[in-house]
């Protein structure tokens, strides 16, 4: 299994998830410097002591693509199992990141595994609007319920990417238009 973290501007929230994603043995770790600039480039350059692989846009180009330059990364060196994404800002435990890779394992037909966040607590208006306004029209457009059509923390089989790298959208339209194709 390998788990893919898209990070723009990352701060040191990303280095701890890295710490902890090698304390629970999830690994390899491939991060995608979505142009983040010479400013974030020792987060990076930490990164890779840490043993993390990170490809770097040289300008940002948006979540989607980097993603795609992930999937793209780990077909093309055959790296094994199953693809585990999770967000930069330490928002994905281990321990959550653990369950998607479990769901993957049990599956008896191949898909996507999506983590779901549960919105309590102080949660800001905005984000909790957000989520649940796109979660009532996916619903209406599709006839399928999704808690979270926003998580970042999702799952794939290897199988799904030459799709998943097929799929329009360049920024965070990207996840949403994964989810009605």
């Amino acid at each position: 299994m390998t788990i893919l973290i898209p990070a723009y501007e990352p701060d040191e929230r990303l280095l701890d998830l890295i710490l902890q994603l090698h304390n629970f043995q999830l690994e390899p770790i491939v991060l995608v410097d979505d142009g983040s600039g010479p400013h974030y480039r020792g987060i990076f350059d930490m990164a890779e002591a840490f043993g993390c692989t990170v490809l770097t846009h040289e300008v940002n180009l948006g979540k989607g693509r980097a993603l795609k330059t992930g999937f793209q990364y780990i077909q093309e060196t055959g790296l094994p199992d199953y693809v585990v994404c999770a967000d930069s800002d330490g928002q994905h435990l281990p321990y959550d990141i653990n369950r998607i890779v479990e769901s993957l394992r049990n599956q008896t037909t191949p898909g996507i595994v999506l983590g779901s966040r549960r919105f309590t607590g102080t949660i800001p208006l905005r984000s909790r609007f957000g989520n649940s306004l796109t979660r009532t029209v996916f619903s209406l457009t599709t006839g399928t319920k999704i808690y979270d059509t926003q998580t970042g923390l999702r799952g794939y089989p290897l199988s799904m990417l030459d799709w998943l790298c097929q799929i329009p959208g360049e920024r965070f339209e990207y996840e949403m238009n994964m989810l009605l194709t």
